[in-house]
Parts: C-alpha cells; structure tokens; sequence
C-alpha cells in the first residue's frame, strides 16, 4: 500500500470537535496522535462545518480534498441529515436523496483516491434533543439509526469502508444531548485510530 501523506474530513460539528474544550475533538485528536507516530510526515486537515449534511459535503470536498492533493478521506454525516425539521416534519435531507448524495460523494471520492471511509453518526439523548435548545430541530435514535443502515449498506456495495459508532457512547458522553464531550471524543478517537491503523493507514 501507497504511503498515505495527506488525510482530509468531512463533516458536521461533531467532527469539527464541538464541546471538546480539552483537545478539539476526536479528529483533533487523530491528528496529534498520527502526527507524532508519523513524525510530522501525515497531515490531516479537519474540513468539516458546523450543521454540515452529506450535501454541504457534495457542495465542496472535491476541490477542497484536490487542492490539498489528498491521498486519503474521511466523511462523517447523518445526524443533520436525518434530523426532523419540526416534530412531525421532514427530515433535513430526505432518505432517498441522502442515499444519492452517498453515491456520489463515493463515485467522485474515488477519482482522487482509494483510500475512503465513511464514519457513521452515534446516539443522542432524545430527552435533550427532542427539540434541541436552539430550534426547533428534532434528533431521534430511530432516525439516526435508519440513516446509518443506509450508509453501511451503501458502502457495502461500493466496497467502501464504513465505522459503525452507534452506541459507542453513552448519555454521560455527550454534552448537549447530541455532540460528545470530552470523553465522548476520546472514545471515538480511540475507535477512528483502532480502524484505521488495522487498515494502514499510518
């Protein structure tokens, strides 16, 4: 296997490293470890928004990754994508076009590498996000769950890999309700570095 020297991921704000105030959260974290194993000679750019769905992800990975001549790629979506928008409404982003986006962010990753991962979403306390405090935007298990489903069965057909984190966590891991504190980073840190060093990646 190629040397991998450059990493980008794509993602929402858990990703990003929302409500990690002692590291910067799990990709932060991923990158101080596979910097210092690496000696400096991997980089990893943490590309992610906050609110960020599989479509914000379509709307700009492909120059961004490019530009940065990645030779590898992490996505971690599905939690906007299947948050209710109101309590009987709509998911953000309907399951079907979810699943389309999917397919398309695969077919155009891998014009840039092989090297693809798609990290799935873990659970919420639904006693805090049902709405969560600032809208009225409602996050369910149920729904997460059904988007994650998709997003393995998806990569299971494009042979890409897939990180199944559902219910890595627990309620005293996240911090809102819906993003990891600082434990909830670290456990997911640890299992992202676990998987991917069993890929060698670095």
């Amino acid at each position: 296997m190629q040397k991998i020297s450059t990493i980008c991921i794509f993602g929402d704000s858990t990703a990003w490293g929302a409500w990690d105030i002692e590291k910067g959260g799990w990709v932060n974290r991923l990158w101080l470890y596979v910097g210092e194993k690496t000696d400096g000679e991997c980089d990893i750019y943490n590309l992610s928004i906050s609110g960020g769905t599989t479509q914000t992800i379509l709307d700009r990975f492909e120059a961004e990754a490019k530009i940065r001549g990645v030779d590898a790629l992490i996505f971690q979506s599905g939690g906007n994508d299947a948050c209710l928008l109101g309590k009987d409404g709509p998911n953000q982003i309907p399951l079907d076009q979810f699943k389309r986006n999917l397919e398309k962010i695969i077919g155009w990753a891998k014009n840039l590498t092989t090297n693809i991962v798609f990290v799935g979403f873990d659970i919420v306390d639904e006693a805090k996000t049902t709405p969560v405090p600032w809208g009225d935007f409602y996050y369910t298990n149920a729904e997460i769950e059904k988007y994650n489903k998709v997003m393995s069965e998806v990569c299971q057909e494009q042979g890409t890999l897939f990180l199944d984190i559902f219910n890595l966590l627990t309620k005293e891991d996240l911090e809102d309700g819906l993003h990891p504190n600082t434990k909830g980073h670290e456990k997911t840190f640890i299992k992202a570095r676990d998987f991917l060093e069993r890929q060698s990646w670095f």
